[in-house]
């Protein structure tokens, strides 16, 4: 037998493990010497040593791979806490932070990292939709914006098939609630006001954002406040000279500015958008059911609202929106209570501030 006729076995091991472990015992079957088979191989004799131990301890099994797993492992997160952890995320769908801080919130201290280790093991790991705007450009300078000074106002269409269920569609439409809700969100604290309507017009959109400037006003605040919308007829349509009507004759008396985005730059109204995602999964889904009248459904929102601006923890910010208008700002608690009503109430008073006709815009819509 000539040295050259065996590769090593570190190159056998890289590609075929199993076939160079019986390489290893084929060569000590022929010479019956470990450390010529080590020299051949040119490897160690403890190597060689333990690969004919396990072929005699266990036949053709002893050629595979071991598991490399711990005998023991004092760390390691209990079975029941991972329990609470999988039956948490497949309830929610939540990430690992939110999970980490509602299992918190229940008296299990968790951290984030932990969460994510079980949702890795349980293959219950998030798959992120790539962006579509690669880069993430800064569309405020959030250090010199004032508290509810700049918000972003959109409109939402409650009777979303794509989100909500049959059934529970079904249920909104018995009970008669707005097909349509509008909500302003302050880009500095993401405290957010919402009101409903049953027509999409310009009048209830005016008087949206009218109530929301004179309700801001009532807290004592002073500075400019600014009102972003898109294009929509409701906020005013496209047109420019409409446009700078609005501006002069009703907002800039107010102190106040109503301003479009651009064409096709949806994601300046990112933080809104977003809300109305959690609105679905964490009001109308669950409570939509629940309630069962109107009247009980304007409470629950009312409801919402009040938990979304004081107590629900908005991950971004690292604390509620109320939190962080406190820290900015002494104020009164109770604006987070933006008053949730139907907006068509208000249409006797817009008449009466605005007599001129022509800017009631409706759409043809049908829910009913």
């Amino acid at each position: 037998m000539t040295e050259n006729i065996y590769p090593t076995y570190y190159e056998l091991c890289k590609s075929a493990p199993l076939l160079a472990r019986k390489a290893i015992v084929r060569a000590y079957e022929e010479t019956g010497n470990i450390s010529e088979v080590a020299r051949l191989f040119r490897t160690t004799r403890k190597t060689v040593r333990k690969v004919v131990r396990r072929w005699r301890e266990r036949g053709e099994e002893g050629f595979k791979d071991l598991s490399r797993r711990p005998k023991s492992s004092p760390r390691r997160t209990s079975a029941a806490v991972e329990g609470l952890i999988v039956a948490e995320r497949k309830k929610t769908g939540y990430g690992r932070d939110r999970l980490a801080r509602i299992l918190r919130e229940k008296g299990l201290e968790v951290k984030a990292s932990t969460v994510r280790y079980v949702l890795r093991r349980y293959k219950l790991s998030i798959k992120y939709k790539r962006s579509r705007y690669r880069r993430r450009n800064r569309f405020y300078d959030f250090e010199s914006l004032y508290p509810l000074q700049h918000f972003q106002v959109d409109l939402k269409e409650v009777y979303d098939s794509t989100t909500l269920s049959e059934q529970t569609l079904r249920w909104a439409k018995r009970l008669n609630i707005p097909p349509y809700r509008w909500t302003a969100i302050d880009v500095k604290t993401r405290l957010r006001f919402i009101s409903y309507s049953y027509e999409k017009t310009f009048t209830n959109g005016l008087m949206f954002m009218l109530l929301v400037i004179y309700f801001v006003r009532s807290f004592g605040i002073e500075h400019k406040i600014t009102l972003q919308t898109d294009n929509g007829e409701e906020f005013g349509g496209k047109s420019v000279d409409k446009l700078e009507y609005l501006n002069k004759k009703v907002f800039a008396p107010l102190q106040a500015e109503l301003l479009h985005i651009p064409k096709g730059k949806k994601e300046y109204q990112a933080f809104v958008v977003r809300s109305h995602q959690t609105d679905d999964n964490e009001f109308y889904i669950p409570q939509i059911e629940r309630c069962a009248d109107l009247k009980e459904f304007y409470f629950r929102a009312l409801r919402w609202e009040f938990m979304y601006n004081t107590k629900r923890h908005h991950s971004t910010l690292g604390m509620t929106p109320f939190r962080k208008l406190t820290m900015e700002r002494k104020i009164s608690k109770l604006v987070a209570l933006f008053p949730v009503m139907q907006l068509e109430k208000l249409n006797d008073l817009y008449f009466k501030l605005f007599p001129q006709t022509g800017y009631h815009v409706s759409t043809n819509d049908q829910y009913y």
